[in-house]
């Protein structure tokens, strides 16, 4: 699957409104009101490191890299993928450019996410990307009247650079 990353434009609004409006996808990303929506995508339009996930020429997420870059190197991923593309391993691919990215272009030094405990595909995800768990806030979360954990993953610069070399002594090795 050919997965690209390409930045988020004004004439992506009627997607981003229609991914706001998901009940699969507010699940994890709350729904807002129509003008807290327009409001957020007009502050998502403005931010260099919004994404949308482009797969096998379709529009099918979107993945950001936030920070504060006056105040700190360290900055929030975050990931949303339409129901229909999941599984496919376009997240994972997705997550990987993101990451790439901010420690190429940006002065991130240290990268997290946070994910709700029960979202177990978030958290294959961010495992196979190299991300590490850090903490984990039990019963943090309410999610259709249970408790659920919020787990919090990073990577820094220095181990995604020795991850990414020691994957490509790997697979030297095994061609």
């Amino acid at each position: 699957m050919d997965v690209a990353l390409r930045r988020v434009s004004p004439s992506d609004h009627g997607t981003f409104r229609a991914w706001f409006r998901d009940p699969c996808l507010a699940r994890w990303h709350g729904n807002p009101g129509p003008q807290e929506a327009d409001a957020e995508f007009q502050r998502i339009v403005r931010s260099r490191y919004n994404f949308v996930i482009v797969a096998n020429g379709d529009d099918v997420g979107h993945v950001a890299v936030e920070g504060e870059w006056d105040k700190g190197t360290s900055a929030e991923l975050g990931i949303v993928i339409h129901p229909r593309h999941r599984r496919h391993g376009i997240g994972t691919k997705a997550l990987i450019l993101v990451v790439e990215f901010a420690f190429r272009e940006t002065s991130a030094n240290r990268l997290w996410a946070g994910v709700v405990g029960s979202n177990a595909a978030a958290l294959r995800v961010c495992e196979r990307v190299g991300l590490v768990e850090e903490s984990r806030d039990r019963d943090a979360a309410s999610e259709n009247g249970r408790r659920v954990d919020h787990v919090y993953f990073a990577v820094v610069a220095d181990e995604w650079r020795r991850m990414k070399s020691a994957n490509r002594k790997s697979a030297n090795r095994e061609s």
